[in-house]
C-alpha cells in the first residue's frame, strides 16, 4: 500500500484514507457492523429506550474519532447516502472550480450516523448535543433535508427564529418528499405567527393541505385556522394562489416543490428510461409521483378510474 508521503495524486490519497477508515471500523464489524448498529439503535428508539439507543451508538462514535477525511482547498469530502441527494448536491453545492468531491458514504455513512445521534439526543432533551450532531450530519451532507428540518426545529426551540427561517427555506429548496414540505410549512406558520404576520401564517397553514391527506394533519390544520381566526380578520374564501405565491417569493421560498428539483427529477427519469435502466427509471418515477400535490394525485386517480370505465364500456 502506498504511504501518504508517496501518494502522487488525490485518488491515491483517497484510497489510503479509505483504507485507514476501513481499518478503524473493524472494531465495530466494518461497514456491515455500522449498519447493524444503526438498525439496533433505531429499534431501541422505536421502543422509546433512548438511553439504550445512545449506548448502542457509543462504540461507533468512538470509532469515528480522528477519522482521516478532512476537506481542504484540494478536495471536498462528503457522505451523501441517498441517490437523489447526491444529484441535488452536484446541482446546488458543487463549485464551478473543478474542485474534486469524494463521497465516502459507501465507506462510512457519516450523514446517517450523525443524524441518528442527533435524534437520540433530541429524544433525551439534550438540545446542545443534538444541535452539534445535526450540524455534523449537515456538514457531510448539505442536502440531507430531514436532518436540516431537525436542525430548524432545534433552532425554533431555542427561540432562534431567524436561523429557523433560514434552515427551513434551505430545506424547501432541496425537498422532494411531501412529508418534508408539511413540516416546513408548519415551521413557517410558527415563524410568521411569532412575528405577528398572521396573513402569512394563514397561507402557510393552508398550503400544508396540498401535501398531506393525513386525518391528523388535517385536524391540526383546522385547529390552526380556528386559532388564527381569533387574531386576524381574514376571509379564507379570498385565499388565492397568486397572493400566496407572492408572499412566499418575498421570503425566498415557493408554495410547493422547487421547480428546479422537479426539472432535475424529470430529466433523470427520461435519461434512465431512454437508456433502458429500469431500476433507475422506477426510482425517479416514484419521486415524480411524490412531487405531485395531494390534489394532483386525486385527479390522477380519477383520471385512471375514468379510463378504466371507458375500457370496460368498450370491451
Amino acid at each position: 500500500m502506498l504511504s501518504i508521503e508517496a501518494a502522487k495524486n488525490i485518488e491515491d490519497l483517497f484510497q489510503i484514507k479509505a483504507a485507514i477508515m476501513r481499518q478503524k471500523l473493524e472494531d465495530v464489524g466494518g461497514l456491515g457492523g455500522v449498519m447493524e448498529i444503526l438498525d439496533l439503535s433505531l429499534e431501541a428508539r422505536k421502543h422509546e429506550d433512548y438511553q439504550k439507543s445512545l449506548k448502542i451508538m457509543e462504540p461507533l462514535i468512538d470509532a469515528l474519532k480522528d477519522q482521516p477525511f478532512a476537506s481542504n482547498d484540494a478536495v471536498v469530502y462528503v457522505s451523501i447516502s441517498d441517490r437523489m441527494e447526491r444529484i441535488l448536491y452536484h446541482h446546488f453545492c458543487q463549485t464551478s472550480s473543478n474542485q474534486p468531491v469524494k463521497n465516502i458514504s459507501e465507506i462510512c455513512p457519516m450523514d446517517w450516523i450523525y443524524r441518528q445521534y442527533a435524534l437520540i439526543f433530541f429524544d433525551l432533551g439534550d438540545k446542545a448535543n443534538a444541535l452539534d450532531a445535526a450540524r455534523e450530519a449537515l456538514k457531510w451532507n448539505p442536502m440531507f433535508t430531514k436532518c436540516r428540518i431537525l436542525f430548524a426545529l432545534l433552532c425554533s426551540e431555542d427561540g432562534r427564529w431567524e436561523d429557523m427561517l433560514k434552515e427551513t427555506v434551505f430545506a424547501m429548496k432541496s425537498s422532494f418528499r411531501s412529508v418534508d414540505l408539511v413540516y416546513c410549512f408548519r415551521f413557517l406558520r410558527d415563524y410568521f405567527f411569532y412575528k405577528k404576520q398572521y396573513k402569512e401564517a394563514v397561507y402557510c397553514s393552508f398550503l400544508r393541505t396540498r401535501f398531506s391527506s393525513s386525518r391528523d394533519i388535517m385536524l391540526e390544520i383546522v385547529n390552526d385556522m380556528m386559532m388564527l381566526a381569533k387574531v386576524v380578520n381574514f376571509d379564507y374564501k379570498q385565499i388565492n394562489d397568486e397572493d400566496m405565491a407572492e408572499s412566499c417569493k418575498k421570503y425566498g421560498f415557493t408554495p410547493g416543490f422547487n421547480p428546479e428539483v422537479i426539472a432535475i427529477v424529470q430529466r433523470c427519469y427520461e435519461e434512465a428510461f431512454l437508456e433502458s435502466k429500469s431500476e433507475k427509471a422506477n426510482y425517479f418515477a416514484e419521486i415524480m409521483a411524490e412531487l405531485k400535490t395531494e390534489q394532483e394525485k386525486r385527479n390522477s386517480v380519477n383520471l385512471r378510474q375514468l379510463v378504466e370505465r371507458s375500457r370496460n364500456i368498450m370491451s
